[in-house]
């Protein structure tokens, strides 16, 4: 089990994070690895050790739980909501997109699908505390006396469903769907990237070895020019001796 994170720690971790060109690569990687290991080194050089994921996990939740915060003291005026780490977070977030590179956008859909579910959990008890129903002797004394019984038909009007259940049911479902599209499109993008990091790869190797080829080629054009020039060379040299013999015993003969 990791050990949990203490408050000095924390802060140098979000100290860190903070730097704006540590924010700049975070917006613009598609994967962030490299980015939350030079974190982790950052973080190591100060004392305390963890790994990249470690420093990842500890990112996403602590804006996880910022916008949370935030989206609910937007929302509501007077029950506002404290955190130890809201004016830190604040200072790195609070003037920069929402939604920056893939992670903020799957964070504040995250996040809003939590405020959602969390407002109507809250907006059902409310309904049920403020219901008529909890007077039970005020509905039936209210409550007009009870019709004749009509005959059973074969067909049953089916039960409607309350409207509130149901706009919140579909609003989850919209959320959810939203949430699932994302993580496709995170999954196609990232295939995307390793398929043209293949290409790439691929491409320099051909390359390389296309230069090889042309290299050897070359010299092989070298060296058999350079055996041309040489044989050439020792063909006339072998001319001159001859004609140099032949006139020394031109003049070694008697007149």
């Amino acid at each position: 089990m990791a050990e949990s994170w203490s408050v000095d720690e924390v802060q140098t971790f979000l100290s860190l994070v903070g730097e704006e060109r540590i924010q700049r690569e975070l917006d613009g990687a598609t994967r962030n690895e490299k980015v939350f290991q030079e974190v982790a080194q950052l973080l190591s050089a100060h004392g305390y050790h963890r790994t990249y994921k470690q420093c990842r996990d500890k990112l996403k939740k602590r804006k996880s739980d910022y916008r949370t915060i935030k989206d609910h003291n937007c929302r509501s005026g007077a029950n506002r909501r404290t955190w130890k780490w809201f004016d830190q977070m604040d200072a790195i977030y609070g003037s920069r997109p929402a939604s920056n590179g893939r992670e903020g956008a799957l964070d504040s859909a995250t996040s809003l699908l939590d405020n959602t579910i969390e407002d109507d959990a809250l907006s059902t008890i409310d309904s049920l505390a403020l219901s008529p129903c909890s007077d039970a002797s005020t509905v039936i004394a209210a409550s007009p006396p009870a019709r004749p019984s009509t005959p059973a038909t074969s067909s049953r009007t089916p039960e409607r469903l309350v409207p509130g259940k149901r706009k919140r049911s579909m609003h989850h479902q919209e959320h959810l769907a939203v949430l699932r599209e994302m993580q496709v499109a995170d999954i196609q993008q990232q295939e995307l990237n390793r398929a043209q990091r293949e290409l790439h790869l691929q491409m320099a190797i051909d390359e390389a070895r296309q230069a090889r080829e042309q290299e050897a080629a070359l010299r092989t054009e070298e060296n058999a020019q350079t055996a041309a020039f040489n044989q050439a060379f020792l063909n006339v040299m072998g001319m001159l001796v001859q004609a140099m013999s032949g006139r020394q015993e031109q003049n070694s003969l008697p007149d």
